[in-house]
């Protein structure tokens, strides 16, 4: 298994380039898959620099409607003429991020059939599965403030059922790889535990946490060092600062994926 961050807000490998975006490209030996596509084409460029054919991808997986993780989503369907996408439906409802429009650009027809629509759990490969629903275990582990949609005229609070993650299962431990986890990284990580009866070895993916309080940073911490994860791999949404603060306090191995960074297991 190899997973690849075409593009993160971060870079210090020359000739690739970073933006407030993510994308992460899968490969599993038998199956190639993209997981978000940036805020914009960049992440094309870089996976053109870093080997990745993008043309040969057998599908893409979206996490969720906003505008920095579905904004090359159009230069990924210039590029690949075949493979399927994976998304909820809610992922293209009208988002704004208080009275900014961050949603999937106009220009993404919801009505193609390259449009696979998730609603249950799914799996995608002989050892991913989609989880489209996050329970939640630990309500102060939930970033959704400031964010709505646009509801028949109407500005309502968005409760980002649009979120989705996935799920690896490899040689009877998980790996579980999100985006923004606006529904909680332990609360994602603790739904595919239940759910397999199985330790998560890996989490990866951002945290979105860089504007969290005390109690939140506490309760992350503690529940990494409980749960028994071995590695957190984390970036985008997470914030420096709590960075380092997970760096500084969990057990686990913490690293920064940034743009161009690899993890093989």
């Amino acid at each position: 298994m190899r997973i690849v961050t075409l593009i993160e807000n971060r870079v210090s490998t020359r000739g690739l380039v970073a933006e407030h975006g993510l994308s992460f490209f899968i490969d599993t030996g038998s199956r190639k898959i993209v997981f978000d596509t940036g805020q914009s084409g960049l992440f094309a460029d870089n996976a053109s620099k870093l080997g990745v054919d993008l043309a040969a991808a057998d599908a893409l997986v979206i996490s969720h409607g906003h505008y920095d993780h579905t904004g090359g989503m159009a230069r990924f369907l210039e590029i690949n003429m075949s493979a399927p996408v994976f998304l909820k439906k809610e992922a293209f409802q009208q988002k704004l991020h208080n009275e900014d429009f961050i949603g999937i650009d106009p220009i993404i027809d919801p009505q193609s059939k390259r449009f696979r629509f998730v609603d249950s759990m799914m799996q995608i490969d002989e050892s991913i599965y989609i989880f489209p629903e996050t329970r939640i275990f630990y309500p102060v582990d939930q970033h959704r403030e400031g964010f709505f949609i646009q509801d028949k005229g109407n500005r309502v609070p968005d409760l980002l059922q649009d979120e989705l993650f996935l799920v690896f299962l490899v040689e009877g431990a998980l790996t579980v790889l999100s985006s923004c986890s606006h529904n909680g990284i332990s609360n994602m990580v603790e739904t595919a535990r239940s759910y397999f009866g199985l330790p998560v070895k890996r989490v990866i993916g951002g945290f979105h946490i860089r504007k969290s309080g005390e109690a939140l940073m506490n309760h992350l911490i503690s529940y990494f060092n409980q749960s028994g994860v071995e590695a957190l791999y984390t970036g985008h949404c997470t914030g420096i600062d709590q960075f380092f603060e997970l760096k500084r306090n969990c057990g686990a191995t913490v690293t920064y994926h940034e743009t161009g960074f690899e993890i093989v297991f």
